[in-house]
């Protein structure tokens, strides 16, 4: 796994996927689909247990970092399972044994291409100037949404009227870096891969890794099973994360929003990290270190 202080970006990913396959033969590797450019989106799974979670990472294309962090995770966490040690004082056997994590470190590589490294060079002239019209400059680096302009975490069907119709609060008319929520559920192939992807294994408990801020959201629209905000509670303990609840159009139509409300399981959105995005990868040792008791701590959770 490249340990680098530049962007974390699909080539690296993908560099990162060769690697696993190569130090860790036997590690089970996938793709749930492609983004709008064809780019694969790519699952990692760990474990073999009958309780089933799942993790992503990037649903914004800033917030790259958080690919970073899943895929170091998975590295310490094959490591661990090769050597038949432990990670953080918990057993890696015994993890693996309970429960099987399904990984997607980077929902939006689309995305991620536009924040880190702008236009791609390959792109016809007309789709350059319509991201560029999107964008209002050539400066991409906030850049939240997939190449269509639609922000994948306000794209599923959780309330989402409500937020197409705070769209114009915001200033939103129109495909663009952030908050616009697309022309209906799932409209976007990297939101309906992920939601077809949920609905074929039927997970116990997802978490979407975001940034920044340090929070916790659970539940949606306050309602959650009881035990999930017990669970919420515990991962308060282990780590530096509070708990918090969003506001306004970010309500609305995110996946963990989703998740809740479709399956009635444990869901959460964690916001790792401190600072503006896109979090320098400078931060990676810290929030990965503040982050790592629950991507463990998570696997005990029946």
């Amino acid at each position: 796994m490249k340990e680098n202080f530049s962007p974390y970006t699909y080539e690296v990913l993908k560099d990162d996927i060769l690697m696993l396959r190569r130090d860790f033969p036997d590690v089970k590797v996938g793709s749930i689909g492609k983004s709008v450019w064809g780019n694969e989106l790519y699952y990692i799974r760990l474990g073999t247990g009958k309780n089933k979670i799942l993790y992503n990472g990037t649903h914004h294309g800033m917030e790259w970092i958080t690919s970073a962090m899943l895929m170091k995770f998975v590295k310490d966490f094959l490591k661990a399972q090769k050597n038949n040690t432990s990670l953080r004082g918990f057993s890696i056997a015994a993890l693996c044994e309970r429960t099987s994590l399904y990984i997607v470190p980077m929902v939006n590589p689309d995305g991620v291409r536009l924040s880190a490294l702008g236009l791609p060079r390959s792109l016809q002239q007309s789709e350059k100037q319509r991201l560029l019209r999107m964008n209002g400059s050539d400066n991409f680096t906030r850049w939240q949404a997939n190449a269509h302009g639609v922000d994948l975490n306000h794209n599923y069907d959780a309330m989402w009227n409500k937020s197409k119709e705070l769209e114009a609060e915001y200033g939103i008319y129109a495909p663009g870096p952030t908050r616009f929520s697309g022309t209906r559920p799932e409209s976007e192939p990297e939101s309906r891969a992920l939601a077809e992807f949920t609905r074929l294994h039927n997970f116990n408990m997802s978490i979407a890794f975001h940034s920044q801020g340090k929070v916790i959201y659970h539940g949606f629209m306050k309602n959650e099973p009881p035990r999930s905000m017990l669970i919420a509670k515990a991962f308060t303990k282990i780590s530096p994360y509070r708990l918090d609840e969003t506001e306004g159009i970010a309500s609305y139509g995110g996946y963990k929003d989703w998740f809740v409300d479709k399956f009635n399981r444990p869901g959460y959105t964690v916001e790792v990290g401190e600072g503006q995005n896109p979090l320098p990868v400078e931060q990676l040792p810290k929030l990965y270190a503040e982050t790592l008791p629950i991507l463990l701590g998570a696997m005990t959770v029946v």
